[in-house]
């Protein structure tokens, strides 16, 4: 973990005017004990950033173990979440907590409902009273791009309905609002092995092969590294349009990961693709990296290769 800190502190070296904006500047984060959370408090945390973070449980801590001051709280209780926001008073939030679950059954809408849009509406009102300038909320390639398009999931619709409030309040206060539309993200850390990638590594690790889908679906994959830097960017950089992709703007299907992690650890074990039914509906997306780029100077700079080389070798140390 202190290597891919470290990481953080070359980034922040070699950055352009973008990471003095960070310098002090009083974040208040949600989801911070989780994957994308922990390397954005990371990044934050090695550009100077006054970080605090919102948890339920005690002693909460990063994936990546990175000083935070923390403040607990339960994001579906609007009340407490008000006065969270107005005792940390903060220059920017970033909401990244989430309840990410991919099942079309409609039993998940009310905790979907709760966990990723209530939470994001109490975020955002309590944002506009306490005079908090810029929310950023991530969002999912998950998402209904199109008003006659049907979400997917209970997931994709919390997320599309928690965007729609975002974009209420941007126009309707003043809150300057941010709706992130973050790709596939993987890499070092991803403590749920339930998850491709580290489900995959693990067994190879093991010597099992991986029990898989066709894998025929085609994801963009974008390094965390590189989505942690966005989203830090979306900070500090002039007010960016109301949505913003991250991503890289290339496709790879997901027997081809698998077969270059294969590749790459050198082990003799064949995956079983097939053994899994394949989810319905699965949202191919590509992000337009161009809108990006405009909007917040960023472009990915990791390879599909080199981050799971990376991401290879992280799990090969824990």
């Amino acid at each position: 973990m202190a290597g891919t800190r470290r990481q953080y502190a070359e980034l922040v070296s070699r950055s352009g005017p973008w990471i003095e904006g960070l310098r002090n500047m009083r974040i208040l984060v949600t989801g911070a004990t989780g994957f994308i959370g922990g390397h954005v408090v990371a990044l934050l945390h090695e550009a100077g950033a006054d970080v605090h973070a919102i948890a339920r449980r005690p002693e909460p801590r990063t994936s990546l173990d990175t000083p935070v001051t923390w403040h607990r709280g339960d994001l579906t209780d609007g009340a407490a979440t008000a006065a969270t926001v107005a005792a940390v008073e903060p220059d920017r939030i970033l909401h990244l907590a989430s309840l990410v679950k991919g099942a079309r059954d409609p039993e998940l809408l009310l905790p979907m409902f709760e966990a990723n849009t209530a939470s994001a509406v109490h975020l955002l009102d309590a944002a506009r009273a306490a005079g908090v300038g810029r929310v950023i909320l991530a969002g999912s390639l998950e998402e209904p791009t199109g008003s006659d398009q049907l979400a997917t999931s209970p997931y994709a619709l919390s997320k599309a309905t928690a965007t729609a409030y975002g974009r209420y309040v941007r126009a309707r206060t003043d809150v300057e609002v941010v709706n992130l539309q973050i790709f596939m993200v993987y890499g070092p850390a991803q403590l749920d092995e339930k998850k491709l990638i580290p489900y995959v590594i693990r067994s190879l690790q093991n010597g099992v092969a991986p029990s898989l889908s066709s894998g025929v679906r085609n994801v963009d994959w974008v390094f965390v590294t590189d989505v942690a830097e966005g989203i830090a960017r979306s900070c500090v950089e002039p007010e960016p349009d109301a949505a913003v992709p991250l991503g890289t703007g290339t496709l790879t299907t997901v027997r081809s990961v698998v077969e270059q992690l294969v590749e790459l650890s050198g082990v003799d074990v064949e995956p079983t693709f097939g053994s899994i039914v394949d989810r319905s509906e699965e949202v191919e997306r590509r992000c337009d990296t161009e809108l990006t780029t405009k909007q917040l100077g960023w472009a990915p700079s990791t390879s599909l290769s080199d981050g799971l080389q990376a991401t290879l070798d992280w799990y090969g140390t824990t």
